[in-house]
């Protein structure tokens, strides 16, 4: 089983280019921490947060990935990463998640956020995309939150894989949590390699893994 609990930049800079198909990830963000109108705070992954570089893991998801990349974002991050993929070869997508039940914890006295953003990229050369004249938001129900409170839904993480993998291909996820999209890939017969700093959320991963709850 290719899961490391280690930092996911240190863990990048000792990959090789070019070694995996497609990196899809939800990376750390800290806008989550702020007040939310009487409702309860989310912190997401705050470990991660304090030695998250951007630029650098940018620079390194870019060289070590083939073919395509999806990187769920805040939208205070949305810009640079959108940016930073539109100055290389290749073409480069806003992708938005319309959620049917999103969640009141983010507001109950102004518009619910009911969207998240993601940023996909397809480097120049790669055939690696089995849609035909697709949407670029995607309409699935919000995560069930068991294992992460930031947990995607699977079926949406089914739908991403299947667009931009074959049987076989490697799919890496650099800050995995509680291990959804390595999950999936498993299920669908993917090869996947990640990494994840905490160790708690490491572990869960690992347990859902081997016994694929």
């Amino acid at each position: 089983m290719n899961i490391y609990n280690d930092d996911c930049i240190s863990f990048m800079k000792n990959m090789p280019d070019n070694s995996v198909d497609f990196t899809i990830t939800d990376i750390p963000y800290d806008a989550v921490n702020r007040k939310s109108n009487g409702l309860r705070n989310l912190d997401k992954r705050h470990a991660d947060i304090l030695t998250f570089d951007l630029p650098i893991f940018l620079n390194r998801v870019y060289s070590i990935t083939k073919n395509n990349i999806v990187i769920f974002c805040g939208k205070e991050q949305f810009s640079e990463i959108f940016s930073f993929f539109a100055n290389k070869q290749g073409t480069v997508r806003p992708l938005v998640w319309e959620k049917s039940n999103p969640s009141p914890m983010n507001g109950q006295y102004v518009y619910l956020s009911g969207v998240e953003m993601a940023v996909w990229f397809k480097k120049k050369g790669s055939k690696a995309f089995n849609a035909y004249c697709k949407n670029t938001v995607f309409k699935h129900p919000n995560g069930r939150g068991k294992f992460h409170p930031t947990e995607k839904n699977h079926t949406l993480l089914k739908e991403l894989i299947l667009d931009n993998t074959n049987v076989g291909d490697i799919v890496f996820d650099p800050c995995f949590g509680s291990g959804s999209h390595l999950l999936v890939a498993k299920q669908l017969n993917r090869k996947f390699i990640g990494c994840e700093i905490n160790k708690s959320y490491f572990d869960v991963a690992k347990n859902r893994l081997n016994f694929q709850l």
